[in-house]
């Protein structure tokens, strides 16, 4: 696995300023499974170590409930704080679902403007 950069079917990540970017493919939908490879794969490129994350769900087209629900509670494994990028109506639904149903465990806030969510991601580096 390359160390400083890693991709799977539905998202690329890399480290970058002691900040993890995680940006979801276009057109993305996200089951169950896709979200347990997804968190998987995120930690093992961690190495298990806890990052802030920045994650632009931009690409995604869609997040099933039982999905949504594992990426609030295991998907916040290893994360310091989050900072979850939105542009369309769509992605500020699924984020903001994300956020008032789900409850993820880590400070997370949704954004779309990229220096502010990284200026937030800073105080967690």
């Amino acid at each position: 696995m390359d160390k400083s950069r890693f991709e799977n079917e539905h998202a690329s990540f890399w480290i970058e300023g002691g900040v993890v970017y995680f940006v979801y493919k276009a057109n993305s939908v996200v089951n169950l499974e896709a979200a347990k490879q997804i968190v998987a794969d995120r930690i093992k490129f961690q190495r298990e170590i806890n990052y802030p994350v920045y994650c632009d769900i931009r690409g995604m087209k869609s997040a099933d409930k039982d999905a949504r629900n594992y990426l609030a509670k295991e998907g916040s494994s290893y994360t310091k704080g989050v900072a979850v990028m939105v542009d369309s109506p769509m992605s500020k639904i699924i984020g903001n679902i994300y956020l008032g149903l789900n409850k993820p465990t880590t400070p997370t806030r949704l954004f779309t403007d990229k220096n502010e969510a990284v200026e937030f991601l800073k105080q967690f580096v």
